[in-house]
């Protein structure tokens, strides 16, 4: 027995010594706290995903579906287009950019977590993390954040999602459908300053991809608040607090 175990101790080390390897690799291969962790609210408070360039390249079906979301509001039936703002769901991607209330970004073994203000709402972005097997068929079901694969290049967080429901919306009007695809740049621009460089995908609504930039301050570390949409909602209060 004491020489099986004597046997046993090179293998062991070699073994700890491996797993001691990789976990410095992965340290290594992203950053251990990235600058862009904090707490940060919108510099600008707006409603519209504003081009950079020009207005928005809508299709002959994207500006269809747009005038209809336009008529729905003047007519007050929000719930026809925005269920948002009448119940509450999860803005998506990239509409969540736009939250008028603060964020909080932290990272943490490949997955950087935004944790919204706004009704605690949050999204993951996937940084480095293998694909996982989808046993249950869950990757067929679009979902209001849908689903972000991310990766650093140099201090900037680039994520890519896909596979969002087309219940949601860009901004506050603009629609799209099962095939968009947002390109997300997120780099600061000085110690308080983030910036998000977004480009939008959708060949059904938009004739070329479309990009546009948001900005954020850095706020004072904090703990957010419980804060309930429905609420307000109930309460017969704007779903965004004003």
């Amino acid at each position: 027995m004491a020489i099986e175990t004597t046997r046993a101790r090179p293998a062991l080390r070699a073994l700890l010594a491996a797993v001691l390897l990789g976990g410095a690799a992965q340290a290594a291969a992203q950053p251990a706290k990235p600058a862009i962790e904090g707490v940060w609210k919108i510099a600008t408070p707006t409603t519209t995903l504003k081009p950079v360039a020009g207005a928005v390249p809508f299709t002959a079906e994207g500006r269809k579906a747009y005038d209809a979301n336009r008529k729905l509001r003047a007519q007050n039936k929000i719930d026809d287009y925005d269920i948002t703002l009448s119940r509450c769901s999860n803005p998506g991607v990239p509409r969540l950019a736009l939250s008028p209330m603060r964020f909080k970004i932290w990272y943490r073994q490949g997955v950087v977590t935004f944790d919204y203000e706004w009704n605690r709402a949050l999204r993951q972005i996937n940084v480095g993390v293998p694909p996982q097997p989808d046993l249950l068929g869950q990757g067929l079901v679009p979902t209001a954040t849908g689903k972000s694969k991310g990766h650093w290049e140099g201090d900037t967080l680039v994520s890519v999602m896909e596979g969002a429901s087309d219940r949601t919306l860009i901004d506050d009007l603009v629609p799209h459908g099962y095939d968009l695809k947002v390109t997300e740049r997120y780099r600061l621009l000085d110690a308080d300053t983030l910036e998000d460089r977004i480009t939008i995908e959708d060949p059904a609504y938009f004739t070329h991809p479309w990009e546009a930039v948001v900005t954020y301050k850095r706020q004072p570390d904090a703990i957010f608040p419980e804060d309930v949409c429905l609420d307000r909602i109930t309460a017969h209060k704007p779903a965004f607090p004003g």
